[in-house]
């Protein structure tokens, strides 16, 4: 185990001697080995400040931490050590009710055609559908999904095109998620501050309605810019089809 002074281990964590005193008279960090007057710190002192330094520019106090950290020591879960167990729920409850169903492979051949192994490993990664204890078996998070791609190759397209659109589709609107959460977060800091969770049942409240409203903005905003953006693009491709066919010399039935 490697072993380090104090002027070093500030060094390698990143940060000064004097916030490594603070952080050891705050209780944040145990106390070093002594020899004689020189203090001795090891790899368990660099990964905690480490850990100190890195929650520190994340937002957290350092009231915070030592109540973080102390509850670990007993044994306590993260949500439990802040009291954040409702909050917690509020955030992770699904924004959707999907209607999520297990079946076999051969139903979804019966739906979606033959599928290889490298087939199944695309829809798998795509989130369609999820590997259960059973092999021949898979749980579908929401069967409407795949009830429209069976419409679609009933129609002639191929899977192969569909789950291609679909993960770039998919791509874009995992970006735009990120960005409406990334927009909560700044408003929470803006009006809250800084590292701030809710300590009563009224600042529960009011993160409960801050989320609630968040969700409703971004799913409204998110449909409507898709239906905009879908409609565009088929005049913009219907426009570039006849286009096309006049240039051939095949009659466009009508201009866009």
């Amino acid at each position: 185990m490697a072993e380090y002074r104090i002027d070093d281990l500030a060094r390698e964590a990143g940060t000064t001697t004097r916030n490594v005193r603070v952080y050891q008279e705050n209780g944040l960090l145990p106390r070093p080995q002594r020899r004689g007057r020189v203090a001795i710190y090891t790899d368990r002192h660099l990964s905690q400040l480490q850990a100190i330094v890195r929650l520190l520019s994340e937002g957290f106090t350092v009231k915070h931490i030592l109540k973080f950290l102390t509850g670990l020591q007993r044994g306590e879960g993260l949500v439990e050590v802040l009291d954040l167990a409702e909050l917690e729920e509020l955030v992770i409850s699904p924004w959707s009710n999907p209607e999520a169903q297990t079946m076999t492979r051969q139903e979804l051949e019966m739906q979606l055609g033959r599928l290889d192994g490298a087939t199944l490993r695309r829809l798998v990664s795509g989130r369609i559908i999820e590997p259960t204890d059973d092999k021949d078996s898979y749980l579908v998070p929401d069967r409407r999904v795949i009830d429209d791609f069976a419409k679609l190759i009933s129609r002639g397209m191929p899977l192969a095109a569909i789950l291609k659109t679909t993960t770039a589709v998919d791509k874009k609107l995992d970006e735009a998620a990120r960005a409406m959460t990334r927009a909560g977060h700044t408003e929470v800091v803006r009006q809250r501050g800084t590292g701030w969770y809710p300590s009563n049942d009224v600042e529960l409240a009011w993160a409960a309605d801050l989320i609630d409203a968040m969700r409703r903005v971004s799913r409204r905003s998110a449909h409507a810019s898709l239906d905009r953006a879908l409609d565009e693009a088929v005049r913009a491709e219907l426009r570039q089809y006849q286009q096309e066919a006049k240039d051939k010399g095949a009659p466009a039935e009508r201009k866009a």
